[in-house]
């Protein structure tokens, strides 16, 4: 929780060139959007599974020979990366929960648009100002 509540913060005050707080998120197995530097955050779900398995290790018989495998290989560069991109998953999977994304991929436009479905950040945007501008 301690992570979700400054990735809310700054979600909550990074404004774009539109004068909109432009979110994206989307999953590892879809097409790569574009456009994704005109938006503030981007969030990519994935399987956590498979980074946590890049820190498998041969178990030695040995509890403490286990433990010093095991702190080692986490506290290595590697061991870092991959707990960094397990932490980025699962900030990306709270903060989707949290503001009810519902299919992916979704382009949150604040304050209150949601457009799902569009591949390009720039269409997302024309279709809310296009629909703001509405009556």
């Amino acid at each position: 929780m301690r992570r979700v509540l400054p990735s809310l913060f700054l979600l909550l005050h990074l404004v774009s060139a539109h004068g909109f707080e432009v979110t994206v998120f989307t999953a590892e197995d879809l097409p790569p959007l574009r456009g994704l530097e005109q938006a503030s955050m981007v969030y990519t779900l994935g399987d956590t599974r498979m980074p946590l398995a890049r820190l498998t290790f041969s178990n030695p018989d040995n509890a403490e020979q286990a433990k010093r495998a095991a702190l080692h290989r986490l506290n290595s560069p590697a061991g870092q990366a991959v707990l960094e991109a397990v932490r980025d998953k699962a900030t990306a999977v709270a903060m989707a929960q949290l503001l009810h994304i519902e299919r992916l991929p979704a382009v949150l436009v604040s304050p209150g648009y949601v457009v799902y479905g569009i591949y390009d950040v720039a269409e997302a945007l024309r279709k809310v100002e296009a629909y703001r501008a509405t009556p």
